[in-house]
């Protein structure tokens, strides 16, 4: 690659070179990477500053990737979801629940839930890469953890490790707002009372169990009496599926961040590129990512959405516990309906939600975050 010139002639800018060397340090590669990418805007997720400065820089960024994600996703997402958990739409395609949905709601119904899912967004996204870019930032100080792991094409530890945490950070903040907004989705409100009957979406028959049946309108209010008076319990509900999420955000984000550093390191002038370089990494690598861990967001929505579970164990035990296993749940999926119709129910959908919501997203994270670092 050649090295500008300034002025006088020959010798190569200094401050320029200064950050060609740095960055082909923290990428791993013998030949120079161009400036921009270590500025992190126009190629990788975080920058070589301090870990708390990329830190901020994170939360700042990601807090408005996630106000544009639901914005933008919310319809598409409504309908992978009612597809994965609702019983009505069980044997629908993506074309009849779009139709019946509209049929049955109107414009209305694509956007039901929409505010925990908008607030959620914002809050864990910013959690999210906040996260990641402090632990990778933080990593990059630590020789050995910017040493490439054997066998993996120059990939380094602090990438993973940052995935890994940010992984955990999202699916603590994420779990409540996304168990609201799924019981919201499907109609169901979220006060446990213990009087009512629910039907599972495996079988007709109906048992007494707990359930969750206050409208929306009265749901502050009684989940801040819930919480003054049960809140071990309270939060404990608000947490069900937390494994299934957990399993899924380190699907998702350990794939995501992966695939954006070899994509930086190997076609820096894709993501380099405007507009097309940020949609690349929020449509293509998110898109992929999702792809891997799509079984155990199946298995999060049917676990969130069914006061006593869609998957059960013994039907003959009416006050049963709910069934709240993550791998135990994705066998039941898979025994029953196979891979596609189970595991991967709704993708399509799915695929389209992240694709087009992630893409658009990430083009505005990746230029507030150049504009704030210029």
């Amino acid at each position: 690659m050649a090295q500008p010139n300034n002025d006088n002639g020959n010798q190569p800018q200094p401050v320029e070179n200064a950050m060609m060397s740095r960055a082909s340090l923290v990428y791993g590669s013998s030949k120079p990477v161009p400036a921009i990418i270590s500025r992190a805007g126009g190629g990788a997720m975080a920058g070589a500053g301090s870990s708390t400065y990329e830190a901020f820089l994170g939360l700042v960024c990601g807090a408005v990737f996630g106000a544009v994600s639901p914005l933008v996703g919310h319809p598409l997402d409504s309908i992978k979801t009612r597809m994965q958990a609702e019983p009505a739409f069980r044997g629908t395609t993506v074309g009849q629940t779009v139709q019946l949905i509209y049929q049955r709601e109107g414009l209305r119904g694509f956007y039901r839930g929409f505010v925990p899912p908008l607030v959620g967004s914002m809050a864990f996204r910013a959690v999210l890469f906040s996260t990641y870019s402090g632990t990778y930032a933080a990593c990059a100080q630590i020789p050995i953890l910017e040493q490439p792991l054997p066998c993996t094409g120059g990939l380094r530890p602090s990438v993973v490790l940052g995935a890994m945490a940010a992984a955990v950070a999202r699916a603590s903040v994420e779990s409540p707002f996304d168990y609201i907004k799924v019981r919201s989705m499907l109609g169901q409100s979220i006060i446990l009372t213990d009087t009512a009957a629910t039907t599972t979406a495996t079988t007709s028959t109906t048992v007494p169990v707990k359930t969750w049946k206050v409208p929306p309108s009265s749901a502050v209010l009684l989940f801040y009496q819930s919480m003054t008076t049960a809140p071990v319990a309270t939060i404990g509900q608000l947490y069900r599926g937390f494994g299934a999420t957990l399993w899924r955000t380190m699907g998702l984000l350990g794939s995501f961040f992966i695939l954006v550093d070899y994509s930086v390191r190997y076609i820096p002038e894709v993501v380099t590129t405007p507009v097309v370089g940020p949609f690349f990494k929020g449509g293509i690598c998110a898109t992929l990512g999702w792809a891997v861990a799509f079984p155990f967001e199946t298995a999060k929505s049917v676990i969130q959405s069914d006061s006593h579970s869609i998957i059960h164990g013994n039907s003959n035990k009416p006050q049963q516990q709910p069934q709240q296993d993550t791998f135990r749940v994705l066998y039941r999926l898979y025994k029953e309906r196979g891979i596609v119709r189970g595991w991967y129910r709704g993708f399509g959908p799915g695929a389209s939600r992240s694709f087009v919501a992630n893409g658009a997203s990430m083009i505005v994270y990746s230029w507030l975050q150049d504009y704030i670092r210029t």
